[in-house]
């Protein structure tokens, strides 16, 4: 097994990112029987993990080191476009595990495989440690906030949830964050794990240049089946999350005509209408 331990104080960090792509949530439409189209949305980075790539891409800019991303993909791999997009924004080599098994649907799956797959590249690039793994708070598409705290469980790595602001001092990570109550400034030592949303950052849209560099970044595949240290079998047995339905609300057009003598008395009317109704709250 790899050490996820012994960071370095002077070395430039090894960072790894989780990354999920996921059904554009802006793009979904519903089919006939009401349930979500997945077919037809496009891929898209999940909103999350781009705040993380751009998070770890600002901590190697200050203290140089390299980027690593991780994906696990469940049947469809995403477009090449899409995993292009993940590396002009800042990934130097993205692996994608690929799970024929269709594990991914459930969280405690996820970040076993995802754990492997941290150890595993980290061999395969003679990573001395990971110093930082970093993911999104949570997924665009199923939002259980999961992965990364078991992924660090499973790493046995401290971590920090929900980091609104991130530094790396003397092998430590320093991370700011709000609560409902209060502000907080917690530290730890590397390796570690932190998850981040969209209060930490805004991700830079790539550049021309970095979006035709990306091409020559190298993508890696791994089968699943080949990850050292993991029993896909005893993950199969466990229990696990199993959705049972998702469908949009039904909708129909009321197909009501706001009549009135001139545009203010429309006005009333519709605001009339709108709060029987109960659209609007007065």
């Amino acid at each position: 097994m790899a050490d996820m331990t012994g960071t370095s104080d002077t070395r430039p960090p090894n960072i790894l990112v989780c990354v999920k792509f996921v059904p554009d949530p802006n793009q979904l439409q519903a089919d006939a029987s009401g349930h979500p189209d997945l077919a037809r949305a496009p891929f898209r980075i999940s909103t999350f993990d781009e705040n993380a790539i751009e998070a770890a891409l600002q901590l190697s800019t200050r203290h140089g080191g390299h980027i690593f991303g991780v994906s696990v993909t469940s049947g469809q791999v995403p477009p090449r476009d899409v995993l292009l997009r993940t590396l002009a924004m800042g990934v130097e080599v993205l692996y994608l595990i690929k799970d024929e098994a269709r594990l991914a649907a459930d969280p405690y799956r996820v970040a076993a495989v995802l754990a492997a797959a941290a150890r595993a590249i980290q061999s395969a690039e003679n990573i001395p440690s990971w110093d930082l793994v970093i993911a999104g708070e949570a997924s665009a598409d199923q939002f259980n906030a999961q992965i990364g705290p078991r992924v660090a469980m499973a790493l046995d790595l401290p971590a920090i949830a929900y980091a609104t602001k991130l530094e790396l001092q003397h092998g430590r990570l320093i991370a700011n964050r709000a609560t409902d109550e209060r502000s907080e400034t917690l530290e730890v030592d590397l390796p570690a794990l932190v998850t981040v949303g969209t209060e930490i950052n805004q991700a830079r849209m790539p550049t021309v240049l970095q979006v035709m560099g990306a091409a020559r970044k190298p993508i890696r595949e791994i089968v699943i089946e080949e990850l050292p240290g993991i029993d896909l079998d005893a993950l199969e047995r466990r229990p696990s999350l199993r959705t049972i339905d998702i469908s949009a609300p039904p909708s129909a057009r009321k197909r009501i005509v706001i009549e009135g003598q001139d545009a203010a008395e429309m006005a009333s009317h519709l605001l009339s209408r709108l709060g029987t109704d109960g659209e609007v709250k007065f």
